[in-house]
């Protein structure tokens, strides 16, 4: 059996941890113990009883995490469309979606009728878990 201590960690180390995730399966002590270089730990023996859900269903592109619960807004033409984060995709308007530009590109309608390329990134607005305001996604991005 493994010994855990809890510890705080600020939002920024978080975001760090999520992003250098390699997959949902892997947890936060995971990635610091492979960044850390300590090799994998023991792992208890699965729990059969149980269905495996994805780390917190955050979701992670080009270096932005939002985690599950994020509340997603974007406007095109006039109209607006919302959803949030559930699972690692974005929900939006009761269709899932695996990133900004594809959900944009769906729920969005051109004056012709037609369906847009968009790109998300530019379009879309994020309130996360204890925001006070809502954000371009675009402005979450780090820099080069």
């Amino acid at each position: 059996m493994r010994n855990y201590r809890s510890i705080e960690i600020d939002f920024d180390v978080h975001k760090l941890i999520e992003i250098q995730r390699l997959d949902f399966s892997e947890t936060p002590n995971d990635v610091l113990r492979r960044l850390l270089k300590l090799g994998p730990a023991d792992k208890p023996a699965p729990d059969t009883a149980s269905t495996p859900v994805p780390a917190n269903g955050a979701w992670s592109g080009k270096g932005v995490v939002l985690l599950a619960s994020t509340q997603l807004r974007m406007e095109y033409r006039g109209q607006v469309h919302t959803g949030e984060i559930q699972n690692g995709e974005w929900v939006i308007e009761g269709r899932r979606y695996k990133s900004p530009s594809k959900a944009a590109g769906s729920v969005a309608t051109t004056k012709a009728g037609t369906k847009p390329s968009l790109n998300g990134w530019i379009y879309w607005h994020v309130n996360r878990p204890g925001d006070e305001d809502w954000t371009l996604i675009d402005r979450l991005r780090p820099t080069q």
